[in-house]
């Protein structure tokens, strides 16, 4: 069981105006996977754990494991794997195959200005 959920009990989603950087903010301040539905981008579970990683293999930290076992439960949903010391890497799981994008977003500069980092 995980500890407070700043979007238990919200209709938040994704595409709302101001999500975005508390999303940001809660992924990567506290531990455990944000899940958002896929088909309407609500927020559904936020300080979420995979009870077994075993799925995950053994190399890799346990956020890399916890991913990997993640995509092969979760039915054919993507898995979004990303740090915030990561300097552009993401990573994405689905069942047993793995993609890394390394990239930087263009206006990374206007995007940090915006939010007042």
């Amino acid at each position: 069981r995980s500890g407070f959920n700043p979007f238990h009990g919200h209709e938040l989603s994704v595409l709302s105006p101001g999500v975005a950087d508390l999303l940001r903010r809660n992924a990567f301040h506290t531990d455990g996977a944000i899940a958002i539905d896929g088909l309407t981008g609500r927020v559904i579970a936020s300080g979420w754990f995979v009870a077994d990683i075993s799925l995950g293999g053994s190399e890799g930290g346990a956020r890399s494991r916890s991913a990997k076992a993640a995509a092969q439960q979760a039915n054919g949903c993507y898995v979004i794997k990303c740090s915030e010391d990561s300097r552009g890497k993401l990573v994405v799981h689905l069942h047993k195959n793995t993609v890394v994008f390394n990239s930087t977003i263009k206006g990374n500069d206007s995007i940090r200005q915006q939010s007042g980092s």
